[in-house]
């Protein structure tokens, strides 16, 4: 029996990562998008939510081991994702009616005036009613599929013989 370790070891990524990490992203981003079946606009609407969601926190995640404070456990990638999810659904209906607004300006001059702000502030609660469950989902499924707990036997962590909690040698 070996000392015990006074730190839970970082998470790494599963073996090979080429092939691990891109099968988790497509499940979590795939899967939501697959509910959509009948509708191919709804399905394009969450790949690219579960897109932006994925980029946000791989970029948060990233510099969180940039700066040496690598995730230890999943809890911590699902908050990562949550967050993203958050503010993406946050920020989505104000891009939605830009973009409706934009393209009713398209086909008719003058017809993007009735998308208001007022229109966005009320999406907003709806965005997040189904932005945070399926983030939540894709969170788990993303961290259990992806990343594995790391050997606390191969890190660094025991490095000398001081906290080998034995009594009565």
């Amino acid at each position: 029996m070996g000392p015990i370790p006074q730190r839970i070891a970082p998470l790494t990524w599963r073996k090979p990562a080429f092939i691990w990490t891109p099968l988790a992203l497509a499940l979590t981003i795939g899967g939501p998008a697959a509910l959509f079946y009948a509708d191919p606009a709804l399905q394009r609407l969450a790949g690219v939510m579960g897109a932006a969601v994925f980029a946000l926190a791989l970029v948060t995640l990233g510099a969180s081991w940039m700066l040496g404070r690598p995730p230890r456990v999943r809890r911590v990638v699902v908050v990562h994702v949550v967050t993203a999810g958050a503010i993406v659904a946050l920020i989505t209906p104000f891009v939605l009616i830009e973009l409706l607004a934009l393209v009713a300006d398209y086909e008719r001059q003058g017809a993007g005036d009735g998308f208001t702000f007022a229109m966005s502030m009320a999406m907003t609660p709806l965005a997040l009613v189904i932005a945070l469950p399926v983030s939540l989902l894709s969170g788990i499924v993303f961290a259990w599929v992806a990343l594995k707990r790391g050997d606390p036997e191969a890190s660094d962590l025991v490095a000398d013989d001081r906290f080998d909690v034995q009594p009565f040698r």
